[in-house]
């Protein structure tokens, strides 16, 4: 009986990683129902990180907070808790208070987002004793070099007549910074506390690879709205040095969730870990693909960046170490015989035009996953 290990990174706008694995394990054992297919959902700190966690995990209870979305509305998200025998820890995904998802996409444009409503969530976990938190930093709506979240928590943030900017801050706010205080109820807040940022994106804070130029577009930033964000994180990367002497173009990943990685490393003492290794270590992935045949993993779209640290690449590492094939499933393939060259032994794209014709494109239909894993299996078979 052969051994099948389905490994799905989330599909940002469409299934998170849990529902990915999911219905592609499902697919594969309805179309090849003697084999063993298991699955495990994985994460490099986006969406599902904390659903990742509680897969794997003991003693985990999932705890409500009432917060404010990208867009200032009030909404009620989760957290996961995790208390075992190395104490009590918090997984905080920043989508879930401040993603892309929570946005309609008319409305996304990151000078009028904030990732206050991940303060809150951190203030939550904070307020309930915990003081290790992780930070999955996926899928944000914002460019706003996490000032907003840092509010929430109780940094000041002031203009140059003096006055405290309002609240929730948001992306259009960050040229009119003049000087950042460290309030009593702050200091009281990071102290001591262990802050880990999961990402794997190694892009500047500011300059053409930085958080505005890079992501920006993404979350709905025309060109001219690019330069404002741009000038603004300038102004903020400024700010922080004159403040405190760190320089955020010389930390690798310091533009991650639109600067929120750098800003929350510099101002609260996060450390910037790579999501992907991290992740899969504390869950087990290795003792999880002991004596497959193949692992399938996937995520939205696959391409030279795939290689650059992505956990399916992370994922294709542990494969080769063990002798086990590595299949990569994506919504979107680009680049494809350089996937190919890295090591993956098929290359399959799950919008192709037989799936399409069959049950339409990922992103109108979650079946998706589940239709293109009956196709993998008859190309197995």
């Amino acid at each position: 009986m052969k051994k099948i290990v389905v490994a799905m990174d989330s599909m940002k706008g469409c299934l998170d990683s849990y529902h990915a694995s999911l219905w592609m394990a499902v697919g594969l054992q309805e179309a090849w129902p003697e084999a063993k297919v298991v699955f495990t959902p994985v994460s490099d700190g986006g969406e599902g990180m904390s659903q990742m966690v509680a897969s794997g995990q003991k003693g985990i209870e999932f705890c409500e907070c009432h917060v404010k979305d990208p867009l200032g509305k009030a909404i009620n998200t989760k957290w996961l808790m995790v208390n075992n025998c190395d104490g009590r820890s918090a997984y905080i995904d920043f989508a879930s208070a401040a993603g892309l998802t929570l946005i309609p996409e008319k409305l996304r444009n990151p000078l009028n987002t904030t990732s206050y409503g991940v303060g809150q969530m951190i203030k939550d976990a904070i307020n309930r004793g915990i003081r290790d938190i992780r930070l999955g930093l996926g899928g944000s709506a914002t460019v706003d070099a996490g000032l907003g979240a840092l509010q929430a928590l109780g940094l000041r943030l002031v203009d140059a007549d003096g006055n405290e900017l309002p609240r929730p801050f948001r992306g259009d706010m960050l040229s009119e910074v003049a000087n950042i205080e460290f309030s009593d109820d702050f200091k009281r807040k990071s102290a001591d506390l262990k802050l880990t940022l999961l990402c794997d994106v190694r892009a500047p804070f500011t300059g053409k690879e930085g958080a505005a130029h890079i992501f920006g577009p993404q979350k709905g930033a025309s060109d001219e709205d690019v330069k404002i964000l741009e000038e603004g994180m300038e102004n903020i990367r400024k700010l922080i040095y004159k403040k405190i002497g760190i320089d955020l173009n010389i930390k690798p990943g310091s533009g991650a969730a639109g600067g929120a990685a750098g800003g929350l490393m510099a101002l609260a003492g996060g450390e910037i870990k790579k999501g992907a290794s991290t992740l899969l270590d504390l869950t087990g992935f290795d003792d999880d693909i002991e004596g497959a045949d193949l692992i399938v993993t996937g995520e939205g779209s696959s391409d030279r960046q795939t290689l650059m640290g992505k956990i399916p690449f992370e994922i294709l590492q542990r494969g080769k170490r063990k002798g086990i094939p590595v299949w990569l499933v994506a919504g979107r393939v680009a680049d494809k015989q350089a996937l190919l060259d890295a090591g993956f032994e098929r290359v399959i794209c799950i919008n192709s035009p037989d799936i399409v014709a069959r049950s339409g494109t990922i992103g109108k239909n979650p079946m998706v996953p589940k239709v293109a894993a009956r196709r993998l299996a008859s190309i197995i078979n």
